[in-house]
């Protein structure tokens, strides 16, 4: 197991057990130094992956895919001929690669949420704040130099909407992982969806 995986690896496990310990506790159940000691890091380890103990329960990680934006700014990470929507699709399916999903782990999410609705505003701000960073690099990436040009939000934001669209079928009770697509096939078969919702004329109603 490489440095890098072994990293992802201990934030996956302090996420998780933030988590747990939420659901069995509430938020104020635990301390830092108690998450600490059941995952078996330091405090100053806590603190190089995680800003506090709300970003913990929520995965929102120190510096996360700082270094995969930077690439995809610079034309790397997706393939170069791709258009702005696709590339940030493509961009989403490779961070999926790197990080996983699991059906599981969204459940147990949701009922975070249920025990601390309070949480919710903090997972709210922090994914503007990501969309705010892929727009940047999006921006960078095709060149739009123009502040006041908001086609990098634009397409950020769409690909939020296909991403949203995509695991609300994934992560529905009733879906069958033995059966269904993959995450990714959903982000691609959506994607294709929607660019032909938009590029192609409504017909109803001409002769």
């Amino acid at each position: 197991m490489s440095t890098a995986e072994r990293t992802r690896a201990l934030r996956r496990r302090m996420v998780a057990e933030a988590r747990r310990a939420v659901v069995d506790g509430g938020l104020q159940g635990f301390t830092i130094e108690q998450l600490c000691e059941r995952v078996g890091v330091s405090r100053r380890t806590f603190f190089n992956h995680f800003a506090s103990k709300e970003d913990v329960v929520l995965g929102i990680e120190l510096n996360a895919d700082t270094e995969m934006l930077a690439a995809f700014a610079a034309g790397a990470v997706v393939p170069a001929g791709l258009a702005p929507l696709p590339a940030v699709i493509a961009l989403v399916i490779e961070q999926l690669h790197v990080a996983g999903i699991d059906r599981a782990d969204e459940a147990l999410v949701r009922r975070v949420f249920e025990r601390e609705p309070a949480l919710t505003a903090r997972f709210l701000s922090a994914t503007d704040a990501q969309i705010a960073k892929v727009a940047d690099a999006v921006r960078q990436r095709f060149d739009w130099t123009d502040p006041t040009d908001p086609r990098a939000r634009l397409v950020s934001e769409a690909a939020v909407g296909v991403l949203r669209v995509s695991a609300g079928v994934y992560f529905a009770d009733d879906f069958d992982e033995t059966s269904g697509p993959r995450f990714d096939e959903l982000l691609d078969t959506n994607l294709r969806l929607m660019t032909a919702a938009i590029t192609t004329p409504d017909q109803e109603g001409t002769s």
